[in-house]
């Protein structure tokens, strides 16, 4: 392990801008993606052979990878041959239960978890301006700062037990998501009377209606007809909506808005996984016609 060497394994639509901000800072930093790493690789980064390699050299390591299964494979490579006292830097929107999972996984091997997902889309990524929330120790905490410094624009330490970040980045998504759907149902309706996209938007940005996706998303990718721009899929949001709904079907809290909300959202996926999310407007439009 070098001291001064950081590490970032998943390079893909988050991960590579994420890692090119953390070197735009001058910040020593070996890469790594399955995909094809050298593709993908910010110019002033060192290639690591595998994810084995890179977990041998870094001190600090951060995860950008796609699903539950690519996370909890990398977690266990790193557990094979990391030495005791790396910190890991998890930033994959994975739920509760696996986080725990994953630090019980490092626990045995001494290595250090941070529970640290990030909330905002590509553009936010490409910007360096993501919010990291952060749950772990505060020590491993002071240790991994330069690096999630990097891409961050704040970082919340929300709290010191694994699973607390993925509880607060999941109830984020929640709340974000479901207004997609919320804010494609009442503009529908407002396109049947004869108002315009970005006169309602207008309206509603200066009124109580706002939120993040009448802010960004909607003035434009839907007022502007480019549905398939905003960066992130159907199954992406489909899955993280999910995280939600089991994770509060298994605390016993209330759902129905979330789960209706889950509901369309599902359908919309399996319509076309790959799908830009934006495409929900036209989707929703043209379902109730």
């Amino acid at each position: 392990m070098t001291e001064n060497l950081f590490g970032f394994i998943g390079l893909g639509n988050m991960g590579c801008p994420m890692a090119e901000n953390i070197v735009s800072k001058n910040i020593p930093l070996i890469v790594y993606d399955l995909a094809g790493t050298k593709e993908r690789s910010p110019d002033k980064a060192i290639i690591a052979v595998s994810n084995q390699d890179l977990a041998q050299k870094a001190k600090v390591i951060a995860l950008s990878l796609p699903n539950v299964e690519s996370n909890e494979s990398v977690i266990r490579e790193i557990a094979d041959v990391a030495k005791s006292g790396t910190v890991i830097v998890d930033t994959c929107t994975i739920g509760p239960q696996a986080a725990a999972e994953n630090k019980e996984i490092l626990d045995s091997a001494g290595i250090l978890y941070l529970d640290s997902p990030v909330s905002g889309l590509k553009f936010r990524a490409e910007e360096g301006a993501l919010v990291s929330m952060v749950a772990g120790d505060a020590e491993a905490l002071i240790l991994a700062r330069p690096l999630i410094e990097g891409y961050s624009r704040v970082i919340y330490h929300v709290g010191s037990e694994a699973g607390q970040g993925q509880r607060m980045k999941v109830l984020n998504n929640a709340i974000c998501i479901s207004s997609y759907v919320t804010t494609s149902e009442a503009l529908a309706y407002g396109e049947a009377g004869g108002l315009e996209i970005s006169s309602m938007l207008e309206v509603i940005n200066e009124s109580s209606g706002q939120n993040f996706a009448t802010q960004h998303l909607f003035p434009k990718y839907v007022a502007t007809k480019n549905f398939d721009q905003s960066g992130a899929e159907a199954h992406i949001v489909e899955k993280d909506l999910s995280l939600f709904i089991n994770s509060s079907i298994s605390d016993q809290t209330p759902n129905r808005l979330l789960a209706a909300a889950h509901e369309i959202i599902a359908e919309f996926s399996s319509d076309n996984p790959k799908q830009d999310q934006m495409m929900i407007y036209p989707y929703i439009r043209g379902r109730e016609q």
